[in-house]
């Protein structure tokens, strides 16, 4: 069984987002993965690629939300500003060996969650409809 599950619930309605939420689900189950056979945090080109993937992801969000001009698009993109923040944290936790990698992805899990069932789907409802 997956470290995080994808279910119908984190759905948003909108294909394009949805696809990517899949796979940075993907991503955190493979750093979970990563971390459960070595012990260890995750290498930094793992970390690096997730916070790549992050980026390119809020970025269409953030495209989509400008376009439409979604009212509440600033405090949407200070939540994916804090979430590059934490996968930066983690990347320079695990290069300096201070982090607690169990910790961390649970943190990345229960953000990530959150996000898409809260700020997420606000955005979809509105985009659905300009959409």
């Amino acid at each position: 069984m997956p470290y995080f599950q994808w279910t119908g619930s984190l759905v948003i309605g909108i294909k394009t987002i949805d696809d990517q939420h899949k796979q940075l689900v993907e991503m955190l189950n493979n750093l979970n993965d990563t971390m459960e056979q070595s012990g260890q945090c995750p290498a930094p080109e793992l970390v690096d690629r997730l916070k790549t993937y992050a980026a390119e992801h809020f970025h269409v969000e953030e495209g989509y939300m400008q376009a439409f001009a979604y009212p509440e698009f600033e405090a949407h993109k200070k939540e994916h500003e804090a979430f590059c923040d934490v996968v930066l944290s983690l990347g320079n936790s695990c290069a300096d060996g201070s982090a607690h990698p169990a910790e961390l992805l649970e943190f990345l899990k229960s953000w990530l969650t959150n996000h898409i069932l809260d700020v997420d789907m606000k955005m979809g409802r509105f985009l659905e409809d300009h959409l």
